[in-house]
C-alpha cells in the first residue's frame, strides 16, 4: 500500500482512507475518523485507527459500518482491519 513512515495520526488516518477508497471503489459515501492511537502488541508497535463509513447499497440505499485498522508505523501497510455493523436500534 502506502511503504512510507506514518509519523502522526493524520498520516495514519490518511493510509485508512486510501485503503478504504481502493477497497470500495466508487460505493463510498462518507469516512468519519473517531479514535487514532499508537500502541504495542509485545514486540509489534502500530497506529489504530477507528471510525465508521458509509457505502451506497443498491439504488438509493445506504449502510454505516464501523472499522479498525492497524497500520504499521515504519512502512505505513495495513497490518490488520475488521469491520463491525452497528447493533439495530443502537443510537450514536
Amino acid at each position: 500500500m502506502a511503504n512510507h513512515k506514518i509519523a502522526d495520526a493524520t498520516a495514519a488516518e490518511t493510509a485508512v482512507r486510501a485503503a478504504l477508497e481502493s477497497q470500495f471503489a466508487g460505493r463510498l459515501k462518507g469516512i468519519s475518523f473517531r479514535k487514532c492511537w499508537y500502541s504495542a502488541a509485545d514486540r509489534q508497535e502500530f497506529w489504530d485507527v477507528e471510525g465508521t463509513l458509509v457505502r451506497k447499497r443498491g439504488l438509493l440505499g445506504q449502510e454505516a459500518q464501523d472499522f479498525r485498522y492497524q497500520v504499521d508505523p515504519e512502512s505505513g501497510n495495513i497490518i490488520g482491519y475488521e469491520y463491525r455493523l452497528p447493533e439495530r436500534g443502537a443510537r450514536k
